[in-house]
């Protein structure tokens, strides 16, 4: 019995020993994350150093895939990379690709003279990185009023309700702003005039208003998205309405109402897209230098 408790007191003694690892943890939880989800390719930066890679030659980029697959594509599509320059280029990859799947990426270069009297292209590189690309998907579509005009805000119209219609699919999923974008007609907001924004709730509570162009003018057939943040652990179900309010008082003894034409109002909640995860990141004044005798450099991704 004496023996069980001195176990507990060391496990629980390891455990407050490794809680100064919080950042470890999150990283492996985020990326463990990732390793479930398809990759449709790789953002790989390059930035060469003092020698140039010379219009002709080639860099290569080989990923290899769990079970020997290998995947060789060409970067720079025979252009060439000047002195300090830096150039990101897309790397795709099969369908169904996992994080997991990831072995290994090689930078390959093939510089041989391509006419007299030319010799071997070296080519200084000073920074390699290669991340997962981010995946972004579209936001949801609540509402898209349009008409010639949609509403013309006058003197005597200052308002305008736009139900939102929230997909089932999507009633409980949280969010936190909502994009609005509107398109004027032909007739402009004037600067100094104010379009707000004022979201209703399904349970009748109205948020606070948010002035939407800061008075700053909207030109006549221009396209403004603007942003209106709702409160915390607000759902897409609970979204009744978004309300158009326009104040276009004259400003000055020479103006008139500032009449308004909306033409187009779409409301729908963020794109959202996912944090790319960091394969590899290395430097040098040079990281490598490509010669005749040198020819490529693997570099091992670990996911951990």
């Amino acid at each position: 019995m004496k023996r069980h408790f001195q176990i507990k007191n060391v496990v629980l003694s390891l455990l407050l020993a490794t809680s100064t690892i919080p950042v470890t943890s999150i990283l492996g939880l985020r990326q463990s994350t990732a390793i479930a989800q398809s990759l449709s390719g790789l953002e790989m930066t390059i930035t060469t150093g003092g020698d140039d890679l010379r219009e002709g030659s080639v860099a290569y980029g080989v990923v290899e895939l769990r079970g020997g697959r290998r995947e060789k594509v060409n970067l720079n599509g025979g252009r060439g990379w000047g002195n300090n320059s830096t150039n990101k280029v897309f790397i795709p990859l099969p369908g169904g690709t996992k994080l997991d799947d990831l072995i290994s990426f090689t930078l390959e270069h093939a510089g041989p003279p391509r006419r007299f009297p030319d010799s071997y292209d070296n080519w200084n590189v000073d920074k390699l990185r290669v991340a997962t690309a981010k995946t972004c998907s579209a936001g949801v579509r609540l509402a898209n009023s349009s008409g010639r005009p949609f509403v013309r805000f006058t003197g005597g119209k200052t308002f305008q309700d736009i139900t939102l219609n929230s997909p089932s699919s999507a009633r409980n999923t949280p969010v936190s702003r909502l994009q609005v974008t509107i398109t004027t007609g032909g007739d402009d907001l004037r600067g100094g005039s104010v379009a707000y924004g004022e979201i209703k709730l399904q349970n009748g509570t109205t948020l606070s208003k948010v002035n939407l162009n800061q008075g700053r003018g909207w030109g006549n057939n221009s396209t403004n998205t603007v942003s209106i943040p709702l409160q915390s652990g607000t759902k897409i179900g609970d979204l009744a309405s978004l309300r158009i309010e326009h104040d276009g008082a004259p400003r000055d003894v020479f103006q008139g109402y500032d009449n308004w034409n909306v033409d187009r109002a779409i409301v729908a909640t963020p794109e959202a897209c996912s944090t790319e995860v960091q394969l590899i990141n290395k430097t040098g004044r040079p990281l490598v230098r490509f010669t005749g005798a040198d020819t490529f450099r693997k570099y091992p991704i670990n996911q951990r």
